[in-house]
């Protein structure tokens, strides 16, 4: 289980640098195939139904569904790789390495290693959403804070399997509606920068 969460770790680290958007939300989509993984793992080790009820949610929609929209987003707006960055790629790697770093050595005495890891990827999901322009970009930060909830929620509580259906099938929505969103605002105002979306005057 150690070896899955290093590599949590590690996905994390490398979505906040990147700039080419189908290389991130292919890290995000191997991210939340890890993150299935561990809740396979989880039942395995303690017997519990819901955490397989968790990877078949996890795999069936953050790993198949929601990347899924994103690329098809992507084509649409024929959108590559983002230039403009509010935090570029080096600082972002700067800051997240340091909150992970952080995270593991103030909490190394509260909770377990899923717990800390779920807070870091909080975090580094916090930095992608605040850093970049592109609101394809920011979704993905979104949705990797989703992602540290999740393992939050797997080392700090027992939730039923029909909020666990529930949180995952809202952001399924969310990805959908995000999509078609991206897409109409590139067709209106040619751009997916939400600096733009922030000058408009009625």
């Amino acid at each position: 289980m150690e070896f899955l969460i290093a590599f949590i770790l590690i996905s994390a680290l490398a979505m906040s640098g990147l700039r080419r958007i189908k290389l991130l939300n292919n890290a995000f989509a191997a991210q939340s195939l890890l993150i299935s993984a561990l809740c396979m793992a989880k039942g395995l080790q303690t017997g519990e139904y819901h955490y397989y009820i968790l990877f078949i949610l996890t795999l069936g929609i953050k790993v198949l569904g929601i990347p899924y929209i994103v690329n098809r987003s992507i084509r649409q707006i024929k959108l590559n790789r983002e230039t403009e960055l509010i935090i570029n790629g080096f600082w972002s790697y700067i800051f997240t390495g340091f909150s992970v770093a952080v995270i593991f050595v103030v909490l190394r005495n509260y909770g377990d290693s899923i717990f800390r890891t779920g807070i870091a990827l909080m975090i580094s999901g916090s930095i992608l959403l605040i850093g970049r322009k592109k609101a394809i970009t920011q979704m993905l930060g979104l949705l990797t804070l989703e992602n540290g909830i999740v393992l939050f929620e797997v080392a700090m509580i027992k939730m039923g399997w029909i909020i666990e259906f529930g949180i995952l099938f809202e952001l399924l929505v969310l990805a959908l509606i995000m999509g078609m969103m991206i897409f109409r605002i590139n067709k209106t105002f040619d751009t997916v920068n939400t600096d733009y979306l922030t000058s408009l005057k009625e």
